[in-house]
């Protein structure tokens, strides 16, 4: 990771104020869905501290939340172990994601059509896009700077907002606890490592709804939470097939 993506994670700490327990959820979520932690291992609460650099309360309050979610599960008097994903949970993990992605989108590019129609601007939707694109801006940022982490964080915020804006907080944590329970791993290759495409879906995706080019935006969607089986090259998607309505 490069000293100017470390410095913009600090920023954030410090802006957010996160707690520590919200700071080792941050980091395990991400050693989950990038594949640095084994579905076949049993990880201690304490081990995990010790990785991270933190105390242990903590990431042993982390891990119980992650219980609670249904990513892992707790193994009496051994520790944590990851809920193990098959291809069919993936594709089903996928699918719900792309109907609840969908519909955000559509959402906001109907604000976004109303504003530009003459009518009363809509302050919200331009800000809420302005916002979208700074996360997929800096996303190539950190592609660029092989800062996969952070770019992975950057996605995370990206499509938490992006279900936010268009459909509500309660479509967000849904869709983020779905993303949260995949897993990322690569054939031959770092398995967080991600491509170039994967950062520019996320411009492509504002540009439509911004545009307000529902059809065109939703397509980009499903596209862009395919790159999950990309990755691991168990499928493309079909980009000639017509979004989810």
């Amino acid at each position: 990771m490069t000293e100017s993506v470390r410095q913009g994670l600090r920023a954030r700490q410090l802006v957010a104020r996160p707690s520590l327990r919200e700071l080792a959820l941050e980091e395990i979520r991400l050693a989950i869905t990038t594949g640095q932690l084994d579905e076949g291992r049993t990880y201690s609460a304490a081990g995990l501290a010790k990785e991270l650099g933190m105390s242990l309360s903590p990431v042993r309050e982390a891990m119980m939340s992650l219980v609670s979610e249904g990513t892992v599960e707790a193994i009496p008097n051994r520790g944590f172990r990851l809920r193990p994903i098959s291809a069919d949970d993936l594709e089903e993990i996928i699918r719900i994601r792309i109907i609840l992605s969908t519909a955000a989108a559509a959402e906001l590019c109907a604000r976004a059509r109303a504003s530009h129609a003459g009518g009363k601007p809509d302050d919200g939707i331009d800000a809420q896009l302005a916002e979208l694109q700074h996360l997929a801006d800096a996303g190539i940022v950190a592609i660029e700077a092989v800062a996969y982490e952070e770019f992975f964080r950057l996605d995370r915020d990206f499509h938490r907002l992006l279900l936010e804006y268009g459909l509500g907080q309660r479509a967000a944590d849904i869709s983020l606890r779905l993303r949260d329970q995949s897993r990322i791993v690569g054939l031959g290759r770092p398995p967080f490592a991600a491509d170039r495409q994967t950062a520019q879906d996320l411009i492509d995706i504002v540009e439509l709804l911004r545009a307000g080019r529902t059809d065109d935006a939703q397509r980009a969607v499903t596209r862009n939470l395919y790159w999950y089986k990309r990755i691991v090259g168990r499928a493309e998607p079909d980009d000639s097939a017509p979004a989810p309505r």
